[in-house]
């Protein structure tokens, strides 16, 4: 039995340009497109060398998405981004939520913003860490939710706990591909019958200073940026049968039209160094622009796949 078709039937965007859905998201998409830039003074960079220049996300809407309010403290900024662009998508979904899968990537494990530094101090010994210490005086004093904050699956739990999600679930995180991962494994979940549906995509917030720490030391380039991007795919035959609007198909292609094919698919670069959100957020605006298709290759090193976008109708 063949895999099913899977299509597009719902779409989120947040990002430096801001929030849309659906058919709002060709709004953003015309904006990029006349080369309209994203970024902007971020008074925490102001020291790099480049100014500050970075992709910053305004506020967002998360009151109405948290089953506690005062549970928005757990919420690393990928986290709150990534619900933030997921409530409007379960919200409107007609079948059941507790089926509904989710496969997100993230990146890399953000730093603390000085939590830690008691635990640091008290488990220091001549300017070394000592283990015996940080088991002891160090360990009473380390913040017991912090975990909550950065572990990269916590984005993923953060959506399923609020949005009550119960279906199949993964995160990948740390590379630039690990949005682009999830896109490829919410495809094979929906066409294979694993999942009746499944939210796919990324979220990833670069624009801290100790995350522009990290990116200098590893010698990645460019203003950093913040985002996030998900599709909500459905077998076709489905979304048909209900009468849903599809914004296109996620398919697989053979990696020999990536020589005739833009790799990339649409150009983000005005809005900074989406990192594991780039892909994800580059899928929504292709789906919602006049190219036949945009296709990106897996990660160097992975099964020579790739995952593209064939738009039905614009936006």
């Amino acid at each position: 039995m063949s895999a099913a078709r899977v299509a597009v039937t719902g779409l989120g965007l947040v990002c430096p340009l801001g929030a849309a859905f659906n058919e709002q998201v060709a709004v953003l998409a015309a904006r990029l497109a006349a080369g309209e830039r994203a970024l902007r003074p971020h008074p925490p960079l102001a020291q790099l060398p480049d100014g500050g220049l970075a992709g910053v996300v305004g506020a967002l809407d998360l009151d109405r998405f948290l089953l506690r309010r005062k549970d928005k403290k757990l919420l690393a900024r990928p986290s709150a981004l990534a619900l933030a662009c997921a409530g409007p998508l379960v919200s409107a979904y007609p079948g059941d939520r507790r089926e509904l899968a989710l496969y997100l990537g993230v990146g890399r494990e953000p730093p603390d913003d000085g939590e830690s530094e008691a635990t640091l101090a008290l488990s220091a010994r001549d300017g070394l860490l000592d283990e015996g210490l940080l088991a002891g005086p160090g360990r009473d004093r380390y913040p017991p939710l912090l975990p909550l904050k950065t572990l990269p699956n916590m984005a993923p739990a953060h959506i399923s706990i609020n949005l009550g999600l119960m279906g199949e679930n993964a995160a990948w995180a740390g590379v630039w591909g690990a949005g682009l991962l999830a896109l490829r494994a919410g495809l094979r979940a929906v066409a294979e019958g694993r999942a009746p549906a499944a939210l796919v995509g990324g979220a990833d917030s670069r624009v801290d200073l100790g995350s522009a720490r990290d990116r200098l030391r590893v010698g990645e380039e460019g203003a950093p940026a913040e985002g996030a991007a998900l599709l909500l795919l459905e077998p076709e035959a489905e979304a048909r049968s209900r009468g849903a609007k599809v914004y296109g198909w996620l398919v697989e292609a053979d990696p020999a039209e990536l020589g005739a094919i833009d790799a990339r698919g649409v150009n983000i670069d005005q809005m900074g160094d989406l990192g594991a959100a780039a892909a994800p957020v580059a899928a929504v605006l292709a789906l919602c622009g006049d190219r036949p298709r945009a296709v990106w290759a897996a990660d160097p090193g992975l099964p020579a796949l790739a995952v593209g976008v064939r738009p039905d109708t614009a936006c």
